[in-house]
């Protein structure tokens, strides 16, 4: 006879009641044709399948399963076509199916005179169950089952307007309550179809008509959450007068007076109001040398002459060409000033003069991209006096909404003057580590000086005081240091500096520009340079480079030898330049007679000496 069947496990070993699960039967000895039961009862039969002699799969039957059970244990029996059987006693639980679970309503509202579609989204449904919306003996709402996930119902008509669970049933009888889920309306809210216009200013008062449905007499209108005074016309009109707002997309919503509303997103556009403008294209003040004399009544390109320009656009937002500018034009200073050329001039080909202490007006027109532009210049030789001119330009325009406005006055200034003299002995400048500028400069005499101003710039066109005034010595017939430090330095690769000299009677002049690199010197060896200015008196500057942070000695000796002043005693200098001051003192605090010394600059590895001369 042929062995009887046995049962190894069971995969899976449990499943829910109303899930017709599939599982697996490992064992030994099945036949062909074997059948496989699962529990009691006439609906035990379990589908069995053979595979081979060690492998049987089945589908598992439903199950009505208690509820207040942790579920129901159930024996797995395999039995051959001889007859023979194996029993797994207690090998397959069905377990109590979960209960439903909804997360959302779409849409969850209605009107109760109408059925309305709506989309049950959630977990657990089961084939069959139902779908219940509001209390009744109407409020079955003809729930379908799609998955296990999504169930569709129709609900309504409703008896009337409110709010009502949605209920979803399982056939097993769990079920789930959304409260408040869903609301039916007696009015339907309102639509929009569309607006008209659907862009305006952004001031507001663009006149507006709204199309759609179901308004209602009383209807309010907002505008970017701005209220927009609409106006009822009938249920499918509406007028409204749009606020005023910013530029941009903005929401349209329409309120009914029961509070059910309808929005057309980004509905109405506000443009913005483009106004012209006159604005600087061009540095606004310059200060330069004379032209020389002979020059400065044409456009030749001399040292003197300073452009001015100035860009207009329109009512689009653009540059226009043919803008009609006027240049008012005054001059403050001692000596005749020239425009000598101007863009889309009205004079062509005139030089316009104007003379030192008054004012004038030309025109002129913008180019193509949007300019107007005047060139100006001075002469004057050692004998002139400072020469400043101020001008102006302005014009007319309409904006986008034809409002007309007066644009400018754009001012620029120049000012001419002469380098300062001969007796300007010497001006040095550089960086130094600690992110300043310093300028030192030597007089060998002067005459009836006030002080000194120095003027900085980044572009070599519009210069600025900085600091305050270097005081002068007035009339003295020697040799004369001066310095100044510039602590706050622009942001800019290069700075450019000038001096300028102011005598006691108000004539100025200026030295040539000086040009300094921002950025910090790195030494590459150590070296001690020689002082500045030299000779000197009373005071002068030792400079030095450090190629590393070093212990530094810094000595003063006579000519015979003797130490007269220490200037550093072992101090700890970091790597980079350095500087120095003595003022010509000895350690007693007395002042030193005129004649030659020699500083020493010692580290640790490295020692130099240098002469210097002290002039009384």
């Amino acid at each position: 006879p042929a062995p009887a069947p046995s049962i190894a496990s069971i995969d899976p070993a449990e499943g829910f009641a109303s899930a017709n699960t599939v599982i697996t039967i490992s064992g030994a000895n099945f036949q062909d044709g074997a059948t496989v039961t699962v529990g009691d009862g006439d609906e035990n039969d379990a589908s069995g399948v053979f595979v081979d002699a060690n492998t049987m799969t089945a589908t598992v039957p439903n199950h009505p399963v208690a509820f207040d059970t942790e579920g129901v244990v159930a024996d797995v029996v395999v039995t051959n076509p001889d007859g023979q059987s194996a029993n797994a006693v207690g090998a397959f639980t069905w377990r109590p199916n979960p209960a439903p679970a909804i997360a959302s309503v779409d849409p969850v509202e209605g009107f109760s005179g109408d059925t309305t579609e709506i989309t049950i989204s959630g977990a657990n449904f089961l084939d069959g169950a139902t779908v219940t919306v509001g209390e009744g003996d109407d409020n079955d709402a003809s729930g379908v089952f799609v998955d296990a996930n999504t169930m569709t119902a129709t609900v309504g008509p409703a008896p009337e307007a409110g709010v009502a669970d949605v209920v979803v049933t399982n056939p097993d009888g769990q079920s789930v309550v959304a409260s408040g889920a869903f609301t039916w309306f007696d009015i339907p809210p309102p639509t929009i179809t569309s607006i008209d216009p659907a862009e305006g200013t952004e001031r507001g008062g663009t006149a507006i008509t709204i199309s759609g449905a179901d308004f209602q007499d009383g209807a309010t209108v907002t505008v970017g959450g701005n209220d927009a005074a609409g106006v009822f016309v009938d249920a499918a009109t509406l007028t409204a007068t749009i606020p005023a707002g910013t530029a941009g997309g903005a929401d349209v919503v329409v309120t009914n007076p029961d509070d059910l509303a309808a929005t057309a997103a980004g509905g109405f556009t506000y443009l913005p109001v483009i106004e012209p403008t006159l604005s600087a294209a061009s540095a606004t003040d310059a200060s330069v040398d004379f032209s020389p004399v002979g020059s400065g009544a044409a456009e030749d390109g001399s040292d003197g002459e300073v452009t001015f320009t100035a860009i207009f656009t329109d009512a689009t937002g653009g540059p226009a060409i043919s803008q009609e500018i006027i240049w008012e034009i005054t001059n403050h200073g001692s000596e005749p000033a020239y425009l000598v050329a101007r863009l889309g001039e009205w004079q062509n080909g005139m030089v316009l003069e104007i003379p030192a202490g008054s004012s004038t007006n030309t025109g002129g027109t913008t180019g193509e991209n949007g300019t107007a532009s005047a060139t100006f210049d001075a002469e004057g030789d050692r004998s002139a006096g400072s020469t400043s001119i101020s001008v102006t330009a302005s014009t007319t325009a309409d904006n986008s909404e034809g409002e007309s406005r007066d644009l400018g006055p754009v001012t620029f200034t120049a000012t001419w003057d002469v380098p300062v003299a001969a007796e300007l002995a010497s001006v040095t400048a550089g960086y130094t580590l600690d992110s300043t500028v310093f300028i030192e400069w030597a007089a060998a005499s002067q005459t009836n000086n006030l002080g000194w101003e120095v003027y900085r710039s980044v572009d070599q066109i519009r210069y600025t005081q900085v600091g305050d005034l270097v005081p002068g010595d007035g009339t003295l017939d020697g040799y004369r240091s001066y310095s100044f430090l510039d602590i706050e330095p622009p942001d800019a690769d290069v700075a450019f500096y000038y001096l300028k000299q102011l005598d006691l009677d108000g004539k100025s002049s200026r030295s040539n520009i000086i040009e300094v690199a921002l950025s910090v010197r790195v030494p590459t060896a150590n070296v001690l340079l020689q002082n500045f200015p030299n000779p000197f008196n009373p005071e002068t500057i030792i400079g030095f480079d450090l190629v590393e942070e070093s212990a530094v000695s810094l000595t003063i000796y006579d000519a015979t030898g003797q130490i007269v002043a220490t200037l550093a005693d072992g101090d700890v200098m970091r790597a980079g330049y350095q500087e120095v001051v003595w003022n010509g003192l000895n350690r007693s605090g007395s002042k030193v007679a005129s004649g030659v010394y020699f500083y020493q600059l010692h580290t640790a590895h490295f020692t130099s000496v240098k002469r210097m001369t002290l002039i009384q």
